[in-house]
């Protein structure tokens, strides 16, 4: 919901949670320490895999913890660690933005299928997008739908993790329009399968996808 992540944020100034990496007292979502632990993980230069036919964009390495924080996200039901990681990945977008981008972009979370939806209460990459969103004044459009459940890609070959995810997304009473750019936010990239069927599925209609941009990614160059 649009006025989830102001509720939260308004009840940890009264309520001040403890962190919920360590459970020391937050002064905002983590303790200071927790915070520096999870910013040593940060890319220096987020926007060095922002090459190809589905550029990358990532604000951190997926390991130590921005992993630890991510379960916290999405198995612990801590929303304001994705507002606040969706806050962090736009200004580092707005530092880092890659060039030739001068056009307004349209934000594009990859959703869950509706019984994870329903079973975990949120998804986590909206939640990003909604914290990027307030930062950068882009527009965020949720038309993009997954129409059936998907496997873990993690151990699968690469032709099982294309077939997993092949024809998985639609548009559902979509105003994107040819000409449009979108910007793709997840909270995490691996094989990359998921956003390229993605992309795919708003290609189709015309729309420019200029790349992905995540809170970690698990390559290594």
């Amino acid at each position: 919901m649009i006025w989830q992540p102001l509720l939260d944020r308004a009840l940890n100034l009264f309520l001040k949670p403890n962190c919920p990496m360590c459970d020391r007292t937050a002064q905002a979502v983590f303790c200071k320490y927790c915070q520096r632990q999870i910013q040593d993980c940060q890319l220096l230069q987020p926007d060095r895999y922002w090459q190809g036919d589905l550029p990358l964009f990532a604000w951190g390495k997926y390991e130590g913890s921005i992993k630890q924080s991510i379960g916290k996200l999405k198995y612990d039901g801590n929303r304001s660690i994705g507002n606040l990681y969706g806050e962090w990945l736009a200004t580092s977008w707005q530092k880092s933005k890659p060039s030739g981008l001068t056009t307004k972009l349209i934000v594009v979370p990859i959703p869950l299928y509706s019984d994870k939806l329903i079973s975990r209460g949120f998804n986590q990459a909206e939640l990003i997008a909604r914290g990027f969103c307030q930062v950068t004044g882009a527009r965020l459009d949720l038309s993009l739908q997954r129409n059936r459940s998907t496997v873990a890609q993690f151990g699968l070959s690469k032709s099982a993790r294309q077939e997993n995810v092949t024809g998985a997304f639609t548009l559902v009473n979509s105003r994107l329009k040819a000409g449009d750019t979108v910007l793709l936010i997840d909270d995490i990239y691996t094989t990359g399968a998921t956003v390229r069927s993605a992309a795919a599925v708003i290609r189709s209609i015309g729309v420019n996808v200029c790349g992905v941009a995540v809170i970690a990614t698990g390559r290594d160059r």
